[in-house]
């Protein structure tokens, strides 16, 4: 019989070794998230972490510790080797964000004025991901050339938008702040979900950097397209948010011709706007005899049910 208890701190490592010491060598982590206060109007937010800690029956738990959970934490939560796997992954990202940051900036001060100024101008995106071309037939004895895999972009205030229907883009975001070692998840067009701040248009885009920078954080934004008719009128939005990486959101489960159609609709839209999509997050692969489906929309897949992928093309992943 297994027992679940709560613990939080200020950062991943903190819980780890709070874990190991008030239940031993046995204790595991099965699930982690962030939550964030949102301070005022999204600025100067504090944000720690809380984890699910499984302990096997045989290792005695201290009687002023906390009762064991009754019920697993929400839906989103990493369960099981997941989790693990990413939390060692995070460790050394989220030692260096949690460094002694450097004093509050006055909203009053003219050093907070001129970083808004800063980013409120043009934000210039950073460079695509290029979208692999068709490749020329190759004869038999020739190496097939190597294809980039997407990553997820890192740095302070540097601004990622996944785009997916429905909240389907929520989950693939909170993945990749857990592997980044925490980033600042907040929501975008038809999404809004409990703990995390939503942004809308530029104003609401430039606090968000702003928070970002003196956080030492990127910011990743679930943005809700809605239904699939509805995906030629989030052209505005989207571009208001000015990000330096767009990714989309795809569900392997879905008939190819569907996610196609409205795939192809978002780029029209994004064309229109002077963007365009740099990558593809996968979900849903593994509840499918057939991921591999999602090659046909001629982008390359960067992340595929819960973490980076190791080939740009689903059909290959290992």
């Amino acid at each position: 019989m297994q027992k679940r208890y709560k613990l939080s701190g200020a950062s991943l490592e903190a819980i780890r070794a709070k874990a190991l010491k008030q239940y031993g060598p046995g204790a595991r982590i099965v699930s982690a998230e962030k939550v964030t206060n949102p301070g005022i109007v999204g600025l100067f937010a504090a944000a720690r972490f809380e984890a699910t800690v499984e302990v096997s029956d045989d290792v005695p738990a201290p009687a002023d510790r906390q009762a064991p959970l009754s019920a697993p934490g929400p839906l989103h939560e990493l369960h099981g080797p997941a989790i693990a796997a990413l939390l060692e992954r995070a460790d050394a990202a989220e030692l260096e964000m949690h460094k002694p940051a450097p004093a509050p900036v006055s909203t009053a001060s003219p050093d907070f004025a001129g970083l808004l100024e800063q980013l409120g101008k043009e934000l210039q995106p950073a460079e695509p991901v290029a979208s692999v071309p068709a490749l020329a037939t190759l004869p038999p004895s020739a190496a097939e050339p190597v294809r980039k895999v997407p990553q997820p972009m890192t740095g302070d205030g540097n601004l990622i938008v996944l785009l997916g229907l429905g909240d389907d883009a929520l989950g693939p975001a909170l993945e990749m702040s857990i592997a980044a070692g925490g980033s600042d998840v907040r929501t975008a067009g038809r999404l809004t979900a409990f703990g995390h701040l939503h942004i809308q248009g530029r104003q609401g885009t430039t606090a968000a950097r702003a928070q970002a920078v003196l956080t030492g954080q990127t910011v990743v934004v679930a943005f809700g397209l809605g239904r699939p008719g509805d995906v030629p009128s989030n052209g505005a939005d989207i571009s208001l948010l000015a990000a330096d990486q767009v990714w989309v959101v795809v569900d392997a489960r879905h008939k190819p011709e569907d996610t196609k159609a409205w795939v192809q609709a978002l780029q029209r839209v994004l064309a229109g706007e002077s963007a365009g999509v740099d990558a593809l997050a996968v979900i849903g692969a593994s509840e499918t005899a057939s991921p591999q489906t999602v090659d046909t929309l001629d982008l390359p897949v960067g992340w595929v049910e819960g973490k980076p992928a190791t080939a740009p093309v689903l059909g290959r992943v290992d």
